[in-house]
């Protein structure tokens, strides 16, 4: 019984860290639209490859993003040069929304940008289009740069619901000077995204659940019903290890790792990528083959953490292992998933780099998924169902 209190405490310690766990935000700051652009820095985005002489040439970056818990994207234009008071610039963000590398179809969309700097504010005014000109909708906010803070940029945002896009849908975008000034970002081709905003789930709703957990597993323990311990220990460990780290230090933390060893291995192979400190898991590809860029996402799905999360509830409730095998399996586990990742990662983005962008899908979906679920049933295999047959066989041969 003096076990199973310290199993409870320590349950509860670690109840109470959930409750106080900082989010994630040295690697996530949010983004706030003020006019102030330095919350864009080291985020994912494109800049100007083009001289400084070209007086075609107003862009410096575009950046793009999303926030927690919000279902808006989220850009931001930083210009070469300031805009004058009592001037004022205007540019398209065009969107291909069913990413099929046409701007004209009928779910397209392109927004007009309007940005006028001031001593006072920064006023930048939004109009939403449909690829045939109908206006969807129009609105503004003091989001640009002030004059005397330097004119020379603007951000905004753009509604999920208004432009027809679910979390994870890949579209295609790029911005475009008006008139003729010709200058667009990427300078070629354009970038493939697919947004996905992070969903964090109320703390207090958690820590019922985890409280709840912790009683039913606790009395399954003491009675001694193994299989219902079992299957309830696992699992409540696996959903609440998953909520507990979605959105936190942990999950950007391995997300950025996973994306600057990535970043390392294919720069090896001359295929040109770039990594964003504010941008953990965001590695932005050049596609040769379409002369435009793809941007590869790792969240906590393509990061193994949910894998990795398995593999913790199934060991560390599995009634016939000892402490020692228990840490073994998790540390043998763990660097098993983490190097087989890297590998489906690799796979993926050498199949879009050969194949094309149009490849995407085909690539995550199919070849990656059905690697990488090899490498678990293999994995699981070793861990758990060898050695419990190889027990089985031992306890009837000495019956």
């Amino acid at each position: 019984m003096s076990r199973l209190a310290a199993k409870l405490a320590i349950a509860l310690a670690l109840v109470f860290l959930i409750y106080i766990w900082p989010p994630g935000s040295i690697f996530m700051q949010k983004i706030y639209l003020d006019g102030q652009l330095e919350d864009w820095n080291g985020r994912a985005s494109v800049t100007s490859p083009k001289d400084e002489t070209d007086k075609n040439n107003v862009f410096q970056s575009l950046h793009w993003g999303t926030n927690e818990n919000e279902q808006r994207l989220y850009f931001a234009v930083k210009l070469k040069k300031p805009i004058a008071m009592g001037q004022h610039f205007v540019c398209r963000l065009y969107l291909d929304i069913d990413d099929n590398g046409s701007y004209g179809d009928s779910i397209d969309k392109f927004a007009e940008l309007l940005y006028v700097p001031d001593n006072g504010n920064g006023l930048v005014g939004i109009k939403l289009f449909s690829s045939d000109g109908s206006l969807i909708s129009e609105y503004e906010g003091m989001w640009g740069q002030r004059s005397d803070a330097g004119g020379s940029g603007f951000e905004f945002y753009l509604p999920m619901a208004e432009l027809n896009v679910y979390p994870a849908q890949p579209i295609r975008f790029y911005l475009a000077a008006a008139g003729l000034r010709g200058d667009r970002l990427p300078a070629e081709g354009d970038v493939q995204w697919k947004a996905f905003p992070v969903v964090v789930r109320n703390r207090s709703g958690i820590i019922i659940f985890a409280l709840f957990w912790l009683v039913a597993t606790a009395a399954l323990y003491r009675y001694r019903i193994w299989p219902l311990y079992y299957i309830l220990g696992a699992v409540g460990f696996t959903f609440i290890f998953i909520l507990v780290i979605r959105g936190s230090f942990i999950e950007y933390l391995v997300e950025h790792r996973t994306g600057v060893i990535l970043h390392h291995i294919l720069n090896y192979f001359n295929v040109v990528t770039h990594v964003f400190d504010k941008s953990p898991g965001t590695i932005l590809v050049f596609i040769k083959l379409d002369e435009s860029w793809t941007t590869l996402d790792i969240d906590i799905e393509s990061s193994a953490l949910l894998e990795i999360a398995v593999l913790l509830g199934l060991v560390l409730f599995y009634p016939a292992y000892n402490f020692g095998r228990k840490v073994y399996y998790i540390l043998f586990g763990t660097a098993t998933l983490v190097f087989f990742n890297l590998l489906r990662l690799m796979l993926v983005i050498s199949i879009i780099y050969w194949g094309g962008r149009n490849f995407n899908f085909v690539a995550h979906t199919l070849f990656g998924r059905i690697f990488f679920f090899s490498v678990i049933v293999i994995l699981y295999w070793y861990i758990l169902t060898r050695p419990s047959i190889k027990k089985v066989r031992g306890d009837v041969k000495r019956a």
